[in-house]
């Protein structure tokens, strides 16, 4: 759960209790007590037998009734949008919203960074709203604001496609991801709600066993977890010998490799769930895996997908959230790369008839090795405020494993005594992981694909068996 606006002075472990609460009652509460309405009305949508067909009347009309409100909203209460587009809010209906969407420009991330003011709504009070930051595999962070609503519909749309898979708001979870990391000299687990939380740089040598005690005795009816982090159980759990039993998988935040979903039917004998998202939440992909071969499906009643052929001849994916009020993403790149297909392509495995990317060009898994010899995931990297209003971009790269250098290009506030607060703030957060060097350059290069990576490796340890 991201950061209310009304809380970010508070000490990060207040913060972190008020978080626990919030998943103890969304696990425990009456439904009524503490999801809104906006969460029960995407659950009713989802429940229509005709919403696995794109081209049906029901998904038709109801994507273009959601689409005329968000550009409506957009022209008459974004500065970005009704500063920007030279179009009336009073020419925008259901009928035409399709083509008026056309007609915005497309959005960069570059865009927002530069002017994230611009784009929050001027109806809602920013104090009330909920910030996520991400810098995913760029490296430029983006601070992306939403409604409590806001960010229970993207719970609704997660919830629902996991209840396929038996999962209900009262299962038992393990998770393993950015919100279970703790530091080193920490016991690597812990219980809150119904969840089991357990640190992934901690699935080492040192604590696996304990670890999949831990889980035994927990029992829990679903696994949420990094790809990454799965494995490195799952091969423990098939070195060993070991069973553990679940009724599903549900993989997020890292591109999901073949070899790993092998690995999972064969070690855990449950059905496998990920999907495509990011921290903007302008689209959803519900990943698919048929005959060898990984393709997302992407929900029309979720976003809009379109394909931006660049100059270099790549397919990036654009999106458009049908749901984002508070700070409206509209055609917005996502920098990720991937040919997408017209609804006709299909799937008889499961029977969505959705756009569909084929494959996924542009994301491809940055995974750092800690002096323990463990994984250390991308996601789990912390983003610290002091580092971003000083610094223009900022990249790990490491060269060899238990070893880290973080790059930054110095933004104009930059000084002597800043750079030593964010090289303190750094030792804070890696030291016990990694032996740093901190480095300042002039410039980050870009990817082919025009991505700046937020982690770069180079070296082989992760292709070892």
């Amino acid at each position: 759960m991201a950061n209310c606006n009304l809380f970010e002075n508070l000490p990060s472990p207040i913060r972190k209790k008020l978080k626990d609460l919030y998943y103890i009652l969304y696990e425990t509460a009456p439904q009524s007590l503490v999801m809104s309405k906006g969460y029960f009305k995407i659950i009713e949508l989802m429940q229509n037998p005709e919403v696995f067909d794109e081209k049906s009347s029901f998904v038709e009309n109801t994507q273009r009734e959601l689409l005329a409100k968000v550009l409506r909203n957009a022209l008459l209460n974004v500065p970005y949008y009704r500063d920007c587009v030279p179009i009336s809010a009073n020419e925008v209906e259901p009928v035409n919203a399709l083509e008026v969407l056309r007609k915005f420009p497309l959005l960069t991330k570059d865009e927002i960074i530069k002017h994230p003011e611009d784009f929050i709504s001027d109806w809602i009070n920013k104090h009330t709203l909920y910030c996520a930051a991400s810098g995913g595999s760029t490296g430029d962070v983006i601070k992306v604001w939403r409604t409590l609503e806001e960010l229970q519909i993207e719970r609704a749309f997660i919830d629902h496609m996991w209840s396929y898979y038996g999962y209900s708001r009262k299962s038992k979870i393990l998770r393993m991801g950015a919100n279970s990391v703790v530091s080193p000299e920490m016991p690597p687990y812990q219980i809150i709600g119904r969840r089991l939380l357990v640190s992934p740089p901690h699935l080492n040598e040192k604590w696996l066993e304990k670890i999949v005690e831990k889980i035994k005795d927990f029992s829990p009816e679903f696994i949420h977890s990094y790809p990454s982090s799965a494995e490195r159980l799952a091969l423990y759990l098939k070195e060993h010998n070991i069973t553990i039993r679940v009724k599903g998988i549900f993989l997020a935040s890292e591109e999901v490799k073949l070899e790993q979903i092998e690995l999972f039917k064969k070690v855990f004998r449950a059905p496998i769930c990920f999907h495509y998202g990011a921290t903007e939440q302008v689209l959803l992909g519900y990943g698919c895996y048929v005959n060898k071969n990984i393709v997302y499906h992407f929900n029309p009643l979720y976003g809009i997908v379109e394909n931006y052929q660049d100059e270099d001849g790549n397919y990036e994916l654009v999106g458009t959230s049908l749901w984002d009020f508070a700070m409206p993403m509209i055609r917005y790149r996502t920098q990720d790369y991937g040919v997408v297909s017209d609804v006709d392509y299909g799937n008889k495995n499961d029977g969505k008839r959705w756009k569909t990317a084929l494959h996924l060009d542009g994301r491809k898994q940055s995974c750092l090795i800690t002096k323990q010899e463990t994984p250390y995931f991308e996601c789990s990297l912390p983003i610290d405020e002091i580092l971003w209003d000083y610094v223009k971009i900022f990249q790990c790269v490491q060269n060899v494993p238990g070893k880290l250098e973080v790059h930054v290009v110095p933004n104009e506030k930059y000084s002597d005594e800043i750079e030593q607060k964010i090289i303190t703030s750094l030792e804070e957060e890696f030291s016990e992981w990694f032996d740093l060097e901190y480095f300042k350059v002039n410039d980050i290069p870009l990817t082919k694909s025009g991505k700046r990576r937020l982690v770069v490796v180079n070296h082989d340890f992760n292709q070892k068996d």
